[in-house]
């Protein structure tokens, strides 16, 4: 399934309510290219989960992993764009784990793909429609 975002609103909305409705543990990879709205939609995810006080999500472009803490449980979330291969099989992640620019050897239950036209965006939930599902 497609979705048709118009405005940043529209998917901070569906972020929140994907983090308020998601089963956990779970991997999620994101991918599209800069500026199509992943970052913001992990920061909507972690409304959505309840991010506790004193957490702000910032891209961890150079950090390659950021954890926080939520109300539903810990919200890691990894970008992998400055990064040729890495694996994270050695980690053990016991919330859900979000992964920008995901390289070959990073397993996901699902995949977002986020594509930019126009002033919309379009997101492909395509391997991951039980998100939808809420």
């Amino acid at each position: 399934m497609k979705l048709r975002l118009e405005s940043e609103e529209e998917l901070r909305a569906l972020g929140r309510k994907i983090g308020a409705n998601i089963k956990l543990p779970k991997a999620i990879c994101l991918k599209g290219e800069l500026g199509s709205g992943k970052t913001t939609l992990v920061k909507a995810i972690a409304e959505g989960m309840g991010i506790l006080n004193g957490f702000q999500v910032r891209s961890p472009t150079f950090t390659i992993l950021n954890c926080y803490e939520t109300s539903r449980g810990r919200l890691y979330h990894a970008d992998l764009y400055r990064v040729g291969e890495l694996s994270l099989d050695e980690f053990s992640f016991d919330g859900l784990l979000i992964v920008e620019w995901p390289t070959g050897n990073i397993k996901c239950d699902c995949t977002i793909l986020f594509e930019i036209q126009g002033y919309s965006r379009i997101l492909d939930f395509s391997m991951c429609e039980e998100l939808l599902q809420t």
